[in-house]
């Protein structure tokens, strides 16, 4: 029950992302993230964060132990970077579901998202060891 709330704590997050790095004209902001909307999007997100979560973050962790001791912060905005980079590559170059799209445009984009996803896990990994 704990990994099906996680990850669907992570979908939320991806949701938030979105929400606050949309494209708006009006502003002249130009999109940081992509996606074609609709509840079969995040379904598929939820699946494919999911699998990432349960096979590659485990692994992430174990190789990042040594450096985790030294580096806390820099370990973990690493390890989400990877998995935000993965769930990127998955949609745009392994599934290529016509009514899926999911991008992260420039490269400054992709910082700030990663930054949004780290901190939110973290608060979200804080709120859930209290409990």
């Amino acid at each position: 029950m704990k990994i099906f709330f996680s990850i669907l704590i992570n979908a939320l997050i991806l949701f938030l992302l979105v929400f606050l790095l949309k494209e708006n004209p009006e502003k002249w902001i130009e999109a940081g993230i992509i996606v074609e909307w609709g509840i079969k999007t995040y379904i598929i997100w939820w699946v494919i964060l999911w699998i990432i979560n349960i096979t590659i973050k485990p692994i992430l962790k174990i190789l990042s132990l040594p450096l985790f001791l030294v580096f806390l912060w820099l370990v973990v905005f690493i390890i989400n970077w990877i998995i935000l980079w993965l769930l990127d590559y998955i949609f745009n170059e392994i599934l290529v579901i016509p009514w899926v799209t999911y991008s992260i445009n420039w490269f400054v984009n992709f910082i700030i998202a990663v930054a949004i996803f780290t901190i939110l896990n973290m608060v979200y990994s804080l709120l859930l060891s209290k409990k």
